[in-house]
């Protein structure tokens, strides 16, 4: 295991990507935690570019004889890279990988998320996760969601990510393609003209999807031949439930 010190020009680089456009620019993104890390490299589904660590730091066996390249930094140099208040010291630079085609995710079976502006990081990784779990077909971020990238959304899917394909993009226009080829699209909505979602039998060829927080599904995704679903609950004391724990009563419900 070879560490070496961190230059000057990659921890400017690795400081930007902590900001949106350059993770976009870079084609780069961090994973942070000792754990996220670990799983990351387990799973071989993202491509690890370097593993950082804080100077001190001793990684784990399958980071150690991982063979991958490794640098090191000082406490305060480490935590200008770091996302986190209290950083656990390492930290991996990876790859974001290639979205989807429509053509490749239209040509599955099976369900598919998708996100309808759900904005907090935490949200959208627990939901990444949760997705990973189930073995959906893919994720569909639509406009005004958080970035699945983002080190807070990365933290919250304890090394999901990467795991499942993806496409970012207006969710009225993507609708509009996968209907055309046989998808079904069910909102989870808590009005009460929406079916029970336990009564509810998905096809296979299902997109499941979970609106923003504070306002729900965008009022255009509603339409003839789209399905309301919603989850039976003691509404009159909690107005709904959140989003992420949505999900995952939708997806077990739905795939069990």
């Amino acid at each position: 295991m070879k560490i070496k010190p961190a230059s000057n020009n990659q921890l400017k680089l690795w400081r930007k990507l902590l900001k949106t456009k350059y993770r976009k620019n870079e084609g780069l993104f961090i994973a942070e935690g000792e754990r996220c890390v670990e799983q990351i490299v387990q799973s071989g589904s993202i491509e690890v570019e370097t593993v950082v660590v804080e100077n001190g730091y001793t990684p784990g066996r399958d980071i150690s004889e991982s063979e991958l390249p490794m640098a090191a930094a000082d406490q305060d140099d480490f935590h200008s890279i770091s996302d986190t208040e209290t950083p656990q010291g390492i930290l991996a630079i990876c790859k974001i990988p290639e979205e989807a085609s429509i053509n490749s995710l239209q040509s599955k079976t099976g369900l598919i998320v998708a996100m309808d502006a759900v904005q907090d990081p935490g949200n959208v990784g627990t939901m990444i996760r949760t997705a990973s779990w189930f073995n959906t077909s893919g994720i569909l971020f639509g406009d005004g969601s958080a970035d699945p990238f983002h080190p807070k959304v990365v933290r919250s899917t304890a090394g999901a990510t990467g795991t499942l394909p993806y496409m970012k993009g207006n969710l009225h226009e993507l609708f509009n393609q996968f209907e055309q080829n046989g998808w079904e699209i069910f909102l989870m909505d808590g009005a009460e003209d929406a079916d029970e979602i336990h009564d509810v039998k998905p096809s296979d060829k299902t997109i499941l999807v979970i609106g923003n927080e504070g306002n729900g599904i965008t009022d255009t995704l509603f339409s003839p031949g789209r399905r309301k679903v919603r989850i039976p609950g003691n509404s009159h004391t909690v107005e709904s439930l959140n989003a992420a724990i949505a999900l995952g009563i939708g997806l077990y419900t739905f795939m069990s």
